[in-house]
């Protein structure tokens, strides 16, 4: 009873419409299995012409060998089939169904689920339909039935360790259900032209397909889309009314790609003024970029861009997208930050941008774990419950995001999208739909902002990422103020390589010896840019010397400092340092100053210190100059408030009027990236050369304005470097080689110690001080520290090459893209090296056992949510997350039996609260709150420095 193609007796039978696929909360309707396998056919064809953009379209159709039109056919058939495997006992018998035609045995020796079902079925019958034997060398078949066995994001196994196919032991029986499999498969292939099996279909190629295939499901599946077709539903299985079923699909599909958000945003070619037109004259990198780049662009392609804090790299990046993503094909944008508040600033910026090309307003995405708080992307979340502040239909409703696209894992798939760049980085991490990211990038120019800004382990997976961006044709930018060039070469590579294009190899002097790879980047123009070309391999660099703002030389000073203590318990003393460092503003009571530590706790004592000092200094509160700490270890809504003072403090906006007379920010490392702030000196703890030149790019950044007055005292830009008396890695203060290696620590101060105090040329100084402190022998004593570094190094980049999927490695098929990952989530999902952070809630309890929010005991800790049932709202689930407090885990965490045990009940059946640590604090008679404990800690929320610990 198996019916091949062209099989008269394929034709004799009816397809039974009540086989169902859909009917969980339905109301008693059971959506036949045909219908929603036309259903999903219908609507890849509609992602393939009106989502897809036309690079993408290309790079699928050459690698399938087919023209366009018939890739999408291929695709759409594919889609069609990918739940063939519910025609089976075991799916069809999980409700109350009378099926007496059918045989109630199991069809297949053992029980799977019926996406598993779909492949073992497809790789017996696809043969039969003109698919290559299973056998043949390089076939599809094996990569079809996978890659659809896929559907639920996580792929089947073919072959174990010993080459063996588990799934080859399970077979069908020839009887009702068999038939009715091939009837819909028969349908399937009338209905979309016979598609013929493809040439050839590359594993990396078979992922995106996968993940286009997903999301037609998933579109199909929403339950206001499947009930509407209720009145449309055949009456009977014949051609005529399958085809007119699926003729009317084709209609309906576009609506529903309009009401989820998916439509992509374009822009009409603008040259740079058109783009930026509040930037009178580009400065020399945005009109090399500007002028030369359009030369080099033929298609995809790598630009990096590298140029000193407060140059416009982020115009330069925005313009480069555009000319890219025309040549590429790729009208899309992501934008990739390295933290979430990084993200939330430049979701603004993107978003300005988008309102001034944009030739139609489409929803633009902020993608990282709390942007559901974020007022300007979510407005109203704190008031009011979802359905009454998302908005369906972006055609005339702006920029603003569809409820589709709120969803979990969906964010991506808008055609622009600002986030973090692990939200990309999951794209390449063996994790459950991890093909939806990858089809999410496709199609936009990918931008990684602050590309320095990695550790060993992320670097590995960036590497990953741009080998698979180079793979399928996906533009990428690169934006760095202080990268090494050999992270650059490594980055370049990955991305050629990705795309097949290997290095030339230099001639060795000897037979014998190796020959090295010629560097794809040999050195670095700073400022300036290259671009790699995808299909030449060809670099081109700034044809001309780019003349960066002449900016007064930087005084970057060695500071030295007492140490007292030992081991864990050394502490640095900045307290005559601040002193006189600060003596200038202390004594005339005018001016702006940064001081910025290494960790949370050394800024909250500095912050004790200086406002004694203040306090001593200025009597009258009037006259005191503003003291104000930041760092992470605030609730999310207080730091907030405290980013959005800073940056209106020492921000560019109304400078002239905003700036405090007299004030001192004391800060972790929080604010050197991305946040453009401007202060008249600043004090920074020891960190290595390149975060240290970050940091520099705070100090005079807005003096080309012309509006800020500098003190007396402030006579030049001078950054004070606090660093131990000894530059050797025992007089370090532990908890600072905690947060950077050693040995770039000591490298860092001999460098400066070697320099005299004379002045950084920027930018002529800044790529040869990197270069030096990585690559200088001379700057160090003690070649072990070296060693560590690098042993630690590579054992971080070690462990990433597990986590990390290359295009490369999968020989075996699909099922390398989720090996391991055990349906691991987004939510657990680790892209960053001993990223074991927690979140901490800090609650107040009075004497008569109640539990409240705050200290000043206004908000009840709500027990139940405002929903039906209890449940949680966004509104609910705000008041408590923005809260919230993230800390780094350790061996204090309670086990998770333990921590639910603290929460009440109905905080157990929503993720974002089951995994929240409360830590209750106590709250006198007279007000004074005592510090609560948990684990082996004593925690304190104090009200002007945040979370304590001892």
């Amino acid at each position: 009873m198996a019916y091949p193609l062209g099989s008269s007796a394929g034709t004799e039978h009816l397809v039974d419409l009540c086989l169902w696929a859909k009917e969980r909360d339905l109301g008693g309707y059971r959506h036949p299995l045909v219908c929603h396998a036309m259903d999903a056919a219908a609507m890849a064809l509609a992602l393939w012409e009106e989502y897809l953009a036309p690079g993408p379209r290309a790079t699928i159709s050459s690698a399938l060998g087919v023209d366009t039109e018939q890739a999408g056919r291929l695709i759409a058939y594919w889609a069609g089939l990918h739940d063939i495997g519910k025609a089976t006992p075991q799916f069809q018998h999980q409700i109350p169904i009378d099926l007496p035609a059918y045989p109630t045995h199991r069809d297949i020796a053992e029980r799977v689920g019926h996406a598993t079902a779909t492949a073992r079925w497809l790789e017996t019958a696809l043969p039969q339909v003109g698919y290559p034997p299973t056998d043949e060398p390089g076939a599809s078949t094996l990569l079809v039935a996978q890659l659809l066995g896929g559907h639920h994001g996580l792929f089947p196994e073919f072959f174990d360790s010993q080459g063996n196919n588990p799934l080859r032991d399970a077979g069908f029986d020839e009887d009702r259900w068999n038939d009715q499999r091939w009837q819909i498969l028969h349908t399937l292939t009338e209905l979309l032209g016979r598609p013929q099996a493809p040439e050839t279909l590359p594993e990396p190629i078979a992922g995106v397909v996968c993940g286009l295939v997903i999301l037609a499901d998933w579109l199909v599946s929403q339950k206001r889309h499947v009930l509407a077709q209720k009145p449309h539903k055949p009456k009977v299985g014949d051609k005529v009314s399958l085809r007119s079923y699926f003729e009317r699909q084709r209609s309906v599909t576009p609506k529903l790609l309009v009401d989820s958000g998916l439509r992509p945003l374009t822009t009409t070619p603008a040259t740079f003024p058109e783009s930026f037109p509040e930037i009178t004259t580009p400065n020399g990198l945005q009109t090399s970029v500007a002028e030369h780049l359009p030369q080099v662009c033929t298609g995809a392609g790598l630009l990096l861009i590298t140029a000193p804090t407060g140059m416009g790299k982020t115009e330069a990046a925005f313009h480069a997208a555009d000319i890219m993503g025309y040549a590429a094909g790729c009208p899309g944008r992501y934008i990739a930050l390295p933290t979430m508040a990084t993200a939330d600033q430049m979701y603004g910026r993107l978003r300005g941008y988008a309102e001034h090309r944009a030739d139609v307003p489409r929803p633009l995405t902020l993608l990282h774990s709390m942007a559901w708080l974020n007022e300007d992307y979510h407005p109203g979340v704190l008031e009011a419950a979802p359905s009454t502040v998302l908005t369906s239909g972006p055609d005339g409703q702006g920029f603003k995001v569809t409820d589709w696209l709120f969803g979990r894992k969906r964010g991506l798939l808008a055609s622009w999208s600002v986030g973090t760049i692990d939200q990309v980085l999951m794209a390449v991490l063996r994790l459950k739909h991890n093909v939806v990211r990858l089809l999410g990038l496709i199609g936009k120019v990918v931008v990684v902002d602050e590309a320095h800004a990695v550790d060993p382990y992320m670097q590995e997976g960036l590497e990953r990422l741009l080998r698979w961006l180079g793979k399928l044709n996906v533009p990428v930018i690169l934006l760095s103020a202080t990268l090494h060039r050999t992270v650059a070469d490594a980055y370049v590579t990955a991305y050629l390589e990705g795309a097949g294009q290997r290095r030339r190899t230099r001639l060795g002097r000897r037979r014998r010896k190796p020959a090295a790879p010629a560097p794809a980047v040999d050195c670095i123009d700073y400022p300036g840019w290259i671009h790699a070309d995808i299909g030449t391999g060809t670099i081109t660099r700034n044809p001309e010397p780019i003349i960066g703002e002449k900016r007064d030389p930087l005084q970057l000073d060695l500071v030295p400092i007492p140490q007292e203590g030992s081991g864990r318990e050394r502490r640095v003393d900045r307290a005559g340092a601040l002193k006189d460092e600060l003596a200038g503003l202390l004594s005339s009571g005018k001016g702006c100053a940064a001081v910025i530590c290494t960790t949370v706790a050394e800024a909250q004592e500095t912050y004790d210190l200086l406002d004694g000092v203040l306090c001593e200094r200025f009597p009258d509160p009037a006259e005191r100059p503003e003291l104000l700490l930041l760092h992470a270890r605030f609730p999310g809504w207080q730091r907030d408030e405290i980013t959005e003072k800073v940056v209106r403090f020492f921000g560019k906006k109304d400078a002239d009027k905003n700036r405090p007379k007299s004030a001192i920010l004391v800060a972790t490392q929080i604010i050197e990236q991305s946040l453009d702030l401007d202060f008249d000196s600043i004090i920074t703890d020891l960190a290595p050369i390149s975060l240290l030149l970050q940091r520099a790019g705070r100090c005079w950044r807005h003096q080309r304005l012309g509006v800020i007055t500098r003190p007396a005292w402030a006579q030049r830009p001078r950054v004070a470097v606090l660093a131990p008396e000894q530059p050797t890695k025992s007089k370090m203060p532990e908890v600072w080689t905690f947060v950077y290696a050693a040995s770039l620590l000591v490298r860092t101060q001999n460098l400066l110690r070697e320099r005299e105090g004379r002045p950084v040329e920027v930018p002529g100084d800044v790529q040869k001080l990197v270069e030096r402190v990585y690559d200088d022998p001379g700057l160090i004593d003690d070649m072990k520290h070296d060693i560590d570094r690098l042993g630690k190094d590579m054992g971080m980049r070690t462990l990433a090459k597990d986590m990390f999927v290359s295009p490369d490695g999968l020989s075996g098929g699909l099922y390398e893209l989720t090996a391991g990952s055990f349906g691991v989530d987004e939510e657990v999902a680790s892209t960053r090296f001993d990223a074991d952070s927690v979140r901490v809630l800090c609650c107040f309890k009075d004497a008569r056992g109640e539990t409240w929010l705050d200290r000043e005991r206004t908000v009840r800790l709500p027990e139940r949510g405002a929903g039906p049932e209890g449940v949680f709202t966004e509104a609910d689930l705000a008041q408590v997350i923005r809260r919230t407090i993230p800390v780094r885990g350790g061996q204090w965490v309670p086990p998770q039996k333990a921590r639910e045990g603290t929460l009440p009940q109905a905080w157990r059946r929503d993720f974002r609260l089951r995994e929240l640590i409360m830590i209750p604090q106590y709250v006198k008679a007279d007000g004074a709150v005592e510090e609560g404990e948990v684990g082996d800690r004593s925690w304190t929320l104090h009200k002007e420095k945040g979370l304590m610990w001892r």
